[in-house]
């Protein structure tokens, strides 16, 4: 894997979101669906934008990696892993002049590789890093020509898109980039041919693997300077001196107007080369660096007429102190990257499961709880409350029999130990005894021997029957008396209606139920418990009852009472 799989990994992120809504969201159905939609969306945008990304690379970069990878294809590939590999950039007049129309270019020292655009710099490191299987660009070369254009060509604002794309180049191979500042000046009595070979073209300056120190750049140049004007002179003596004041005036120009621009801490890359040298040419007038030059040596532009300028030389000489990148693979990363985002799912998969097992412990002891705190005389209430703890038992039970979902699951699920806990509940549940459908009242507790009046003490006896009646005011009420045998059975039978109608008139008012809920019936004593013959049988036998009777209905299911005032079935 030469390149970073971008959008490989948008694919796995957004399938990882997709599976944890889906297995481990404890959030609402709509609210799971609208971020699963959100999620899909961002994934297919991600994708298209590095496609589009993928696309541009490839166009702006096919051309120079065909040139390239013809200009190395004979090479072994250990050579070629080898062999530094060097970016340029800078200002037109320096490209044009160093490179003519070439967009690649092989050397002793190196393979270089021409940019003119900041757009495209990005795209071209990224392509050569894949190229070189890993092994990105060992630096970023810039050419300056120094005394050629106006003032705005060293200006910050005009190398302002440089340093962009120098930081998204940087993001793109995944380390600081090395840079090579090469300044260059023209010089009229610059003759190559008075040179000897050693000295054509010669590079003055400094590179390393750290960041320069460029205060002390002109310090550090000098006695390289001043012994290059001791050595034997050339045929023409006075040239040597000449360029070696130029070029000491070229380097604390550098200094002061260049190296600024591009020594920011903040920026991810680092000055780690810079030289300057001198080449025929004939400088442009009002150049800054012609009047550099004119303040701090006394030198002065020489008037002549253009000539054919000889092509300008890359910094070979300035790489040699300069470290080769090593390979940087991409799958690490990617695979760094994967379980990071791997980890980060079974992370959040284990809080939403903490939080709905929480959640899940905590509805079952509230419903149990709220079971328990009832009374049994609130038996419909007892009855719902039992309902919700069954549910929350048919639940513990499913995830008993066919598993624990992932939702509740990652070793955090705590509800296996409720599930005796609710079993035991619902099978202590007793339903209370059903109320009685009658209730017999001693007469003498009720009234004198052979009256209808209630006695003055009756109300705590049928305080019994009222709260019965109460509690079923869906149901009628039957009053019946009953007498003993002693005494004219017409008396007795008259005195039972009576009776009967003395109780049914004190219900009535005390439990505000309508009349016609009431019917009275007198048996005398026709219908009796014991032997009339003992005392205790003929007290059995005076006694009162109320019974509870559904109301009659007719065929068609209505109700009705006309011809008989209740009925039972």
């Amino acid at each position: 894997m030469s390149g970073y799989p971008y959008r490989l990994q948008a694919i796995g992120v957004g399938l990882l979101v997709l599976a944890w809504l889906g297995f481990c969201s404890p959030w609402s159905v709509g609210v799971n669906l609208l971020l699963a939609a959100l999620t899909v969306g961002m994934a297919t945008a991600a994708i298209v934008l590095l496609t589009r990304r993928a696309r541009a690379q490839r166009r702006a970069t096919s051309h120079t990696l065909a040139v390239v990878d013809h200009a190395l294809r004979a090479l072994p590939s250990e050579v070629r892993r080898h062999t530094p590999l060097v970016i340029t950039v800078g200002d037109a007049h320096a490209m044009a002049s160093a490179w003519g129309d070439d967009v690649a270019r092989m050397t002793d020292a190196a393979l270089w590789v021409r940019c003119d655009t900041s757009l495209s710099l990005m795209h071209l490191a990224d392509a050569l890093k894949r190229w070189r299987g890993g092994q990105g660009p060992d630096a970023v070369a810039v050419l300056i020509a120094a005394d050629q254009g106006d003032a705005n060509t060293q200006a910050a604002t005009a190398w302002k898109p440089w340093h962009s794309a120098m930081r998204a180049a940087s993001r793109a191979v995944g380390y600081a980039l090395p840079l090579c500042i090469a300044v260059y000046a023209e010089a009229v009595d610059e003759d190559i041919d008075a040179y000897p070979w050693t000295d054509a073209y010669r590079w003055f300056g400094v590179s390393g693997g750290a960041a320069l120190d460029i205060q002390a750049l002109p310090d550090v140049l000098a006695p390289e300077l001043e012994q290059y004007v001791r050595a034997v002179a050339p045929t023409r003596p006075e040239t040597r001196a000449h360029r070696a004041a130029l070029l000491d005036a070229l380097m604390r120009w550098t200094r002061a107007t260049v190296l600024p621009i591009w020594t920011d801490r903040r920026a991810p890359w680092r000055v780690t080369a810079c030289g300057v040298t001198t080449v025929p040419g004939v400088p442009m007038p009002g150049a800054p660096f012609s009047h550099f030059v004119a303040q701090t040596t006394g030198l002065v532009d020489m008037a002549v007429e253009r000539r054919v300028l000889a092509r300008y030389p890359l910094p070979d000489a300035l790489l040699a102190g300069m470290p080769r990148q090593p390979v940087r693979r991409a799958w690490p990363r990617a695979l760094a990257h994967a379980v990071i985002a791997v980890v980060v799912f079974f992370v959040a998969g284990a809080m939403a499961s903490a939080w709905q097992n929480r959640a899940l412990m905590q509805r079952v002891a509230d419903h149990i709880t709220r079971y328990q705190a009832l009374p049994m005389t609130q038996d419909a209430a007892r009855v719902d409350a039992l309902a919700s703890v069954k549910r929350d038992r048919d639940e513990l039970e499913h995830y008993a029999d066919v598993g624990v979902p992932m939702r509740l699951g990652f070793g955090l699920y705590r509800g296996a130990p409720w599930l005796p806990v609710v079993n035991r509940l619902i099978a202590g549940y007793e339903p209370p005894a059903p109320p009685p459908s009658m209730i017999e009242l001693d007469s003498l507790s009720l009234f004198k021997s052979g009256s209808a009046v209630l006695n003055p003490g009756s109300n705590r006896v049928l305080v019994v029957a009222l709260d019965m009646i109460k509690a079923h005011p869906d149901k009628r009420v039957l009053v019946a008396g009953h007498t003993d045998a002693v005494g004219n059975a017409v008396s007795n039978q008259k005195l039972s209606e009576a009776r009967a109608a003395a109780v049914r008139d004190w219900l009535i008012d005390a439990s505000g139920l309508s009349p016609t809920r009431f019917a009275i019936q007198g048996y005398g004593d026709t219908r009796p418990k014991a032997s009339n013959d003992t005392a205790a049988g003929r007290a059995m036998n005076r006694r009162v009852e109320i019974t509870l009777i559904p109301d009659c209905r007719d065929d068609d299911g209505s109700r009705s009472t006309q011809g008989r005032p209740a009925c039972s079935r």
